[in-house]
Formats: structure tokens, sequence, C-alpha cells
């Protein structure tokens, strides 16, 4: 931080840390032997698109470079905008490995070329008995959360604290539980 930004009070944000999610593949083996969730073969980057040339030009080699290595993967990719204007870029590889290959070829792809401040989140849905919960990294705070949405926008938070419990001697786990925001109707 330079002199004026800390005479003025602002505050640079720190770079995401992309590589954290590799960790998600060995904590899988947690969340199957300790809760019983498996990989549901599906994973996701959240965007927030930006107007101007430079980010279009990136956003497209970004989307024809996950869509290559896609193929190579043989996983099937899907790149939308939600209602509240989010790119997402989906993933379906029943691999976790592949899909936390995919994810972090997209995120830093975007952050080599300037846009690493517009990614939102890295999310990661399993399956289990009692239902869907999801994984997701804020790449703002360098931290997992754990979300698990039932119907009626209901949340399992006893599954999302047993994973938060499970998880936090293998991933940095945001420990502000208010943090956790729901990803309501995401497409992962």
């Amino acid at each position: 931080m330079s002199f004026w930004d800390a005479l003025l009070g602002r505050n640079k944000l720190k770079a995401p840390d992309l590589d954290r999610v590799f960790g998600l593949v060995g904590a899988s083996t947690t969340l199957s032997d300790d809760l019983g969730l498996q990989p549901a073969g599906r994973g996701g980057l959240c965007l927030k698109p930006v107007e101007g040339g430079g980010f279009r030009l990136t956003d497209k080699e970004t989307g024809d470079l996950v869509r290559l290595a896609a193929k190579d993967m043989k996983a099937d990719i899907s790149i939308s905008d939600d209602e509240f204007g989010y790119r997402w870029i989906v993933f379906s590889d029943p691999k976790l490995e592949d899909l936390v290959n995919l994810v972090h070829l997209g995120a830093s792809t975007l952050q080599e070329q300037g846009f690493g401040e517009h990614l939102l989140a890295a999310v990661f849905r399993f399956t289990g008995s009692g239902g869907d919960a999801y994984l997701i990294y804020n790449y703002k705070r360098g931290n997992f959360y754990p979300f698990a949405p039932r119907s009626g926008r209901q949340r399992d938070l006893k599954l999302e604290f047993e994973t938060s419990s499970a998880l936090s001697g293998e991933l940095s786990v945001e420990k502000d539980t208010a943090r956790w925001y729901p990803l309501w109707d995401s497409p992962v």
C-alpha cells in the first residue's frame, strides 16, 4: 500500500489465492468418509463481467481456452449469465480433479489478464443421502464455506456446520458464518 493510499484510507484488494481450490481434491475423501458426500460431477466459476473491449476479449479467450480444455478432458461446459448479471462457467465431469483443474484454468486466465478482482466464487456440488451440498470458494475472502440448500429456500444448517467442522483441518474454511452466502438457483 502506498503512502497516499494509507493517508486517504484506501485499501488495495489482495489478489485471490487461486491455488486453494486444489485442496478440495484431498478434502473430498473426508467429505465421503465422514459425511457420506460424494462429488456430483459438477463445478463452476462465477464472475462479474465488466463493460469494455479488454474484458470482452479476455472473456472470449477464456471461454475458448476452457472449451478446448473441457473437450480434451471429455467434460461438458456451459457459459451463461444469470438474472443478476453474473457469468457462470459450469463444467460437468465425473472426475473432481478435472473439475478443479478446469475451474482453476478459467480463474487463472482471468487473473493473468488483470480481471482477478471480478472473480466471485468457485462452486462444487456434492451429493449424499440427505440431498445436495455445495462447497463454495469465495475468491474475495480466500476461504471455502458449505451451502446445503433444501426445498422452500431452507438450508440444512446441521449439515453445513458438520461440513465446516470436518474440513477445518484440511481447507481454509470461513469462520464468519454470516459470510456463508447462499447461492440459490446456481446453475452448478
